[in-house]
């Protein structure tokens, strides 16, 4: 697990297979770290796939900037000796702050009641964590543009997407730490890789106390 540096009173860690996307830095500079990545998997993407990934992150990056994200990483995973039938394919984590009423845990009961009402096809509940309850939501979705970065592109995928929503103390926002693929034969693995991101989560009690 790799410790990820960001703008909030709180600290988690990623898995170090995750490539992360750098908000500091220009889309091309993480263009150019994808493309070398891509480069060194086994088997090479075709040129089709490789153009496909790189749209995809370009379109990722400016969307998850306007969001507010505070981190987003990409995993890609494909044929083993295991499994030497699979496809390449790819999952995101992201991380990202959303404004909240509340910041005690009738945040958390609210907020899942209110989910609950909107998303009526999700599943929604209320989980504790180490550092206290949470909102969790899990959704379906038809999408235009596929998060699955080597994808050869086509028609709406279904993406399948974990939401796990934390409030951070001191503050009126909630963290909203979350997992996304339209590889539903990995989805699994995407849910114990959020699970293992969440139990990292800690908080700067320093700074929630100021």
């Amino acid at each position: 697990m790799a410790k990820s540096s960001i703008d909030l009173p709180m600290g988690f860690e990623v898995p170090e297979a995750f490539h992360d996307i750098d908000f500091s830095v220009s889309a091309e500079t993480n263009t150019n770290k994808l493309i070398e990545r891509l480069n060194m998997v086994d088997p090479k993407p075709s040129q089709a796939e490789m153009a496909h990934a790189v749209l995809a992150q370009q379109s990722m990056y400016e969307l998850l900037s306007a969001a507010g994200a505070v981190y987003a990483g990409t995993l890609l995973y494909g044929p083993t000796k295991e499994k030497p039938e699979a496809k390449l394919a790819s999952a995101i984590l992201t991380v990202t702050a959303r404004p909240s009423e509340l910041a005690n845990d009738q945040t958390v009961h609210r907020l899942a009641r209110t989910m609950g009402a909107v998303y009526q096809n999700a599943e929604v509940g209320v989980v504790r964590l180490e550092v206290g309850p949470a909102v969790l939501l899990t959704e379906e979705r038809k999408v235009e543009k596929p998060v699955n970065l080597l994808g050869e592109g086509g028609g709406p995928a279904v993406v399948r997407q974990l939401h796990v929503f934390v409030p951070i103390p001191g503050r009126l926002a909630m963290a909203d730490f979350a997992i996304a693929t339209e590889n539903l034969a990995e989805w699994t693995s995407c849910v114990e890789i959020l699970a293992e991101v969440c139990r990292t989560i800690t908080f700067d009690t320093a700074d929630t106390a100021a």
